[in-house]
């Protein structure tokens, strides 16, 4: 029998896990090498890669789900292979992170470019020499771009199993990170990205899924447990729905189709 007793703390291999989907060794190598050169050496880091070179092994959702489970990093470094870390380095991440804690105890994911509602962005980021500047930071956003995201260990962050392809995964991340109680944040660290993205045929297939899951997951519906029942939906439907008379209601309804 193995006996362990938990305490308040918790020790990790290495300060940061830096992940990545390969697809071109060329371009990693860049990006792995800009990144030492930036402070991320073999003393705070571990490089974890998922070798699609010869064909998709792994898919973003998938790739997510496994670095998040194998990583030993305090923070876990999810970023693109044509991203370099050539402007700010690890000694400016350090000082962003400590501005987090300060701010948002609960911050779980931060990156460099989001939304922060409907109409504003949040980013900081260079494209083909230009620096991209938006907004004040931290901001905090309900969605990131995938090109470089810090994801706190502690926050216990996946994404969806039900969704597949290589796009909208930050976003994914995201909204789960909010249902579990964590919040996302667009920081003042600028990379440079090698390119803007695109949006072809599988974009709008996923953007398809994230949408019919998560109007599926956010439905209104009643909740049963073994000593209670509620409704969940929008607040003033869920005030209507769990008053003592209408569940009263429901209750003799689901007891009438059950006899």
């Amino acid at each position: 029998m193995v006996f362990k007793k938990l305490d308040s703390t918790h020790s990790y291999g290495y300060q940061y896990s830096i992940c990545t989907l390969v697809t071109d060794e060329t371009q990693y190598r860049e990006m792995m090498q800009s990144f030492i050169e930036a402070g991320f050496d073999s003393t705070l880091c571990e490089f974890l890669i998922v070798d699609n070179t010869q064909g998709n092994k792994f898919e973003a959702y998938r790739a997510v789900n496994r670095f998040l489970q194998e990583a030993q990093g305090r923070y876990i470094i999810f970023c693109h292979q044509d991203i370099l870390i050539n402007y700010d380095q690890e000694n400016v991440l350090k000082k962003r992170i400590a501005q987090l804690d300060a701010l948002d105890p609960r911050w779980g994911i931060a990156g460099n470019a989001g939304a922060m509602d409907l109409y504003q962005i949040a980013m900081i980021i260079t494209q083909n020499m230009k620096l991209i500047r938006k907004g004040k930071f931290p901001a905090k956003v309900i969605s990131l771009d995938e090109n470089f995201l810090l994801i706190k260990s502690e926050a216990n962050l996946a994404v969806s199993a039900d969704i597949s392809g290589f796009h909208l995964y930050g976003t994914d991340l995201c909204l789960i990170a909010d249902c579990m109680g964590w919040n996302s944040y667009v920081i003042d660290f600028n990379i440079t990205h090698k390119s803007s993205g695109k949006m072809d045929p599988s974009f709008y297939e996923i953007s398809e899924q994230l949408q019919k899951k998560y109007q599926r997951f956010f439905r209104g519906r009643y909740i049963k447990t073994t000593i209670t029942r509620f409704y969940l939906g929008s607040k003033w439907i869920s005030w209507f729905m769990n008053f003592a008379f209408i569940k009263s209601i429901v209750r003799l309804y689901y007891k009438s189709r059950s006899n």
